[in-house]
């Protein structure tokens, strides 16, 4: 599978490719887009893109997970290998995860992940996947693909659980000429500044080895005009166009101790009032009970 994600709706598009032989499935996002070294001209004269090193990483992993200095943290049974970072073995209830410490404040960027997953199966099922972050909160542990479930911001996943008998795959370069075609588009998808890239993974009663080999952010600079700069301003919470998504409540602050003393203090009072309301109705209503016997 190959993507390039992008917060402003101008470069979005998700590749996939899958792969299947010998009782093991292979997944690929890779995009080819050369070694990023310096400038470089994406189409007929309006973007060009430049690697963003603090928000990429790439063999040999050094000091990943490592000491404060680390741009890159782990989580859970995630470790550094020579070729790869595996954030799963393919062992039964594992969720391993990867997180950029540095938050992105571009403004275009495209991100290409290069990622394997493959395992031996338990006849010929896989699971669960792994998903790509673009988030405000990192580092949550939960149930999402080895994320917390109440996420704001992008979330790419890929599912290799086989939740239907039929599957489709779609291969995108049969003849290997790197040649690739967009599998899906969703234009419109426009996501704050300020950020955390990251991606997870977790396995349950089926398993698989879920690979990191590289990710790589290159900042777009692109060419808009007037017009086109009014529809591209900046954000504060993530949306689609023509799409209406799940209402994001921000949490209550804790109370202080002031705060909760102040409550429990007039909570007893007016327990205290109602009592004392309750008792001399009470007594006015013994007295009139007496006087119709009188």
């Amino acid at each position: 599978m190959a993507a390039t994600l992008g917060p402003s709706g101008w470069w979005q598009r998700w590749r996939r490719r899958v792969s299947a032989g010998n009782g093991s499935r292979m997944l690929l996002l890779l995009l080819l887009l050369g070694s990023g070294q310096g400038p470089r001209q994406v189409g007929a004269g309006q973007t060009f893109e430049y690697l963003k090193r603090e928000h990429s990483l790439s063999k040999p992993y050094q000091g990943v997970g490592t000491g404060s200095s680390s741009l890159w943290n782990l989580m859970g049974n995630a470790m550094v290998m020579t070729q790869y970072i595996r954030l799963t073995p393919d062992m039964q209830s594992k969720q391993g995860a990867l997180w950029n410490r540095v938050p992105c404040f571009l403004r275009d960027w495209e991100l290409q992940v290069h990622f394997k997953i493959h395992g031996q199966g338990k006849k010929n099922l896989h699971g669960d996947g792994l998903a790509i972050w673009y988030t405000k909160d990192r580092m949550q542990p939960g149930p999402v693909f080895g994320n917390m479930d109440k996420f704001v911001g992008l979330g790419v996943f890929v599912d290799t659980y086989p939740n239907e008998e039929k599957q489709q795959e779609i291969m995108m370069d049969i003849d290997g000429k790197h040649e690739w075609r967009d599998c899906i588009e969703v234009p419109g998808v426009r996501l704050p500044r300020g950020y955390y890239f990251g991606t997870s993974s977790i396995t349950g009663d089926l398993s698989d080895n879920h690979d990191v080999i590289s990710l790589k952010l290159f900042e777009l600079t692109v060419e808009r005009t007037p017009e086109e700069e009014k529809l591209h301003r900046d954000v504060f919470l993530p949306s689609v166009d023509n799409m209406k998504l799940p209402e994001v409540t921000a949490p209550l602050p804790p109370l202080s101790g002031l705060a909760l003393f102040l409550i429990v203090f007039f909570s007893l009072v007016s327990s205290v009032f109602a009592i004392v309301i309750g008792i001399i109705l009470y007594n006015k209503w013994q007295d009139q009970s007496r006087k119709r016997f009188y």
